[in-house]
């Protein structure tokens, strides 16, 4: 938080020290392209998305009137989908008195709740998510009353945003399938546990740290990295004397330091693209803070080896 606003003070006062001031000038000109007077106003097009949207969310209301709803380990049964259904009646019929823009508002919000929902709920995940967001799109499109060829148009330019983000996370998940089938990712971490079998305690969960960082880089999957290597890391700290606590910290700290680069994460690469944020001056410019944070993590493992703490 200091470093960005450390970073936000000194580009206030000269803006052309920012890293991305050529890469701003898109904003900058679609900003000013934007400046008409906005007309609002409520089509008949839009009526209709509202009256279609009730009825399909009223069907799912009737096949799932209680939802089980995960919280951590807790389970509630809640009529999600019934209040959801009811909450977008009355508020969209509010909205879209004032104007088909509140309404595509309203829409974008209760997206972003039946997605919550979903994936509490039902177990969304990539195609239940890309199908909603798609929904979506298209319902605001015809509710503002475009032509079919301008939102095919507005679809593409969102896509072009992420293609190329979307081919480096489809190439890098090639790699990644390459490296777990050919059993190279095992190999890897055997020689690494066998290479510091000789070395102290504190230099042991040092090297873990390292190594779970460097694992982070291909493969940002905090599950599918503890199902690869907590199991031989756990055997391994029974060996050298260390609390399996003391390993499980050294994958936490490396497992999320190392996200805000990792050039396989399809979340980072995608919200670069749609900011039109190259990665390498991203790379460049947050490397200080990621070293800043890495030493941080080193220095809260000492403790865990160290000091007598409770549960280590």
């Amino acid at each position: 938080f200091i470093y960005i606003l450390r970073y936000a003070k000194r580009i206030k006062k000269d803006p052309s020290r920012s890293p991305v001031r050529e890469d701003d000038n898109y904003w900058r000109q679609l900003h000013a392209s934007g400046q008409a007077k906005i007309e609002y106003h409520t089509p008949a097009s839009a009526w209709v998305i509202y009256v279609l949207l009730i009825i399909a969310m009223a069907v799912f209301s009737w096949f799932y009137p209680e939802t089980t709803m995960t919280f951590g380990d807790g389970k509630a049964n809640l009529p999600a989908l019934p209040l959801l259904t009811a909450l977008f009646g009355l508020t969209g019929w509010m909205a879209l008195r004032k104007s088909v823009h509140y309404f595509v508002i309203e829409i974008l919000l209760f997206t972003i709740l039946f997605l919550i929902t979903g994936v509490m709920g039902y177990g969304w995940y990539i195609m239940e998510i890309a199908t909603l967001f798609f929904v979506m799109g298209l319902a605001t499109g015809i509710a503002m009353s475009y032509p079919a060829n301008r939102i095919t148009k507005l679809f593409l330019d969102g896509v072009k945003d992420i293609q190329s983000a979307a081919l480096i996370v489809g190439l890098a998940g090639g790699i990644i399938i390459i490296l777990n089938n050919g059993n190279i990712i095992d190999t890897l971490l055997y020689k690494l546990s066998d290479s510091i079998s000789g070395m102290g305690k504190l230099a042991s969960v040092s090297m873990m740290y390292v190594v779970q960082n460097l694992i982070n880089l291909v493969m940002p999957s905090g599950s599918a990295k503890a199902a690869l290597t907590m199991p031989m890391m756990s055997q391994f700290s029974d060996l050298i004397g260390i609390s399996r606590q003391a390993t499980v910290v050294a994958f936490q700290l490396g497992d999320g330091i190392t996200n805000m680069i990792t050039p396989t994460s399809g979340v980072l690469l995608g919200v670069l693209s749609v900011a039109k944020i190259p990665y390498e001056k991203w790379f460049r410019w947050v490397l200080p803070l990621i070293i800043i944070l890495l030493i941080t993590g080193f220095l809260l493992l000492i403790p865990t080896v160290f000091m007598p703490l409770k549960g280590f």
